[in-house]
């Protein structure tokens, strides 16, 4: 389950829970809870509980599944005889045919796992331990009203790190189009170079501290701005607000809510959501990657790309904003509708903002795939 969704706990201290953890395991035999102890299970106990011994002749045979080819099913009836097929039909169903999704496939509800990596050195860790959390990223919301977001979260990305890791040691795994980018209004000349950044502000709001990204001294300070706001706002004028730098804190000095939705802001007004979804206590007997690995990515989601509004085929490269002739503000368009739609012989129509997100060519294949498209109707 979603742990954005679940009730969440009280602000827990990293560091209070490990050593409460410790004291629990330090004690006698009679004093460490079963599941605690170093050998619960003896080996003879493990031996006489197997399955192996409740085989019995009458069980259900089990078959190993071997999946088949896949089979795809028209979801349309077909025009009966003597009837006039429009030519509608046709092309919806030249387009079904080649566009069939696999049941099984990506949705916006689904992510790949990556599993750790087994080729390195295993973890070695002393008798005191180390806390392992499992971190998950969202993307930023992409629709908007009337200054509100209206989209619900979507997974991204998912990391596990050490307690012994720094903020920014995971803020630098956290991907985002933003990230090395400045973005200006380029609709006077799309392919004008984008300006080059010498600085990559950004903070953790976790729990009630706001951590910068002071490892630029010429970074700015983003909390500063909500610190103002937050002095004069309803609901929030009279909380105790902290601020402290990222590159100095490590997971284990925090306090957290495991489940709480947490605050990333950088590039200016991109927000991430986040949250802690669960802490674990790894002991000498635990095996990990090395910890040069950490944090890794555990899991990424495969739906975080649009197409273009206008031809549905292509990947989007532009963003355009505020335009009248377009149904959707913001609007994705991919390089040839931008380019054929906004402008006559290089000019620009009309009033509106773009901004160039990838500098994506299209290729080949994917002109021969729009033009199969552009069937008559």
């Amino acid at each position: 389950m979603d742990s954005t969704y679940m009730t969440t706990k009280p602000a827990l201290n990293l560091r209070d829970f490990l050593s409460d953890y410790q004291n629990k395991i330090s004690g006698t035999a009679d004093e460490v809870p079963f599941f605690l102890q170093t050998n619960p299970v003896l080996a003879d106990v493990s031996d006489s509980c197997s399955l192996d011994l409740i085989e019995s002749p009458d069980d259900s045979s089990i078959a190993v599944f071997q999946p088949a080819a896949d089979k795809c099913r028209p979801t349309f009836s077909l025009p009966q005889e003597n009837q006039h097929v429009p030519s509608t039909f046709t092309a919806l169903s030249q387009h079904k045919d080649k566009s069939r999704k696999c049941p099984f496939g990506r949705t916006q509800y689904s992510h790949k796992l990556n599993p750790p990596p087994t080729d390195a050195p295993n973890l070695h860790l002393d008798a005191c331990g180390e806390l392992e959390l499992t971190v998950r990223v969202y993307r930023p919301p992409r629709a908007y009203h009337r200054g509100f977001k209206v989209e619900i979260p979507v997974f991204a990305e998912e990391f596990v790190c050490l307690g012994s890791n720094y903020l920014t040691e995971l803020r630098d795994k956290i991907s985002c189009v933003c990230n090395g980018k400045r973005f200006v209004d380029i609709s006077d000349d799309p392919d004008a170079p984008l300006p080059s950044i010498d600085t990559n502000p950004g903070y953790f709001f976790i729990n009630d501290t706001f951590y910068n990204d002071q490892r630029n001294p010429n970074n700015p300070d983003y909390s500063k701005t909500v610190l103002q706001w937050a002095a004069k706002a309803n609901g929030v004028n009279g909380e105790t607000l902290k601020v402290e730098s990222m590159e100095g804190k490590r997971f284990i000095d925090l306090t957290v809510s495991p489940g709480s939705p947490l605050h990333y802001l950088h590039h200016g007004n991109c927000e991430h959501l986040f949250v802690i979804s669960q802490i674990e206590v790894l002991t000498p007997h635990s095996k990990r990657p090395d910890r040069s690995l950490y944090p890794y990515p555990h899991a990424f989601s495969t739906f975080n790309r649009r197409t273009c509004y206008m031809c549905g085929i292509r990947s989007y490269s532009f963003i355009v904003n505020q335009s009248r002739r377009q149904l959707h503000d913001p609007s994705y368009l991919c390089r040839s509708c931008f380019l054929s739609f906004f402008y006559v012989d290089g000019v620009k129509l009309g009033q509106f903002k773009a901004y160039r997100m990838y500098d994506h060519v299209e290729l080949e294949d994917e002109e021969e795939d729009v033009k199969e498209q552009n069937l008559p109707f």
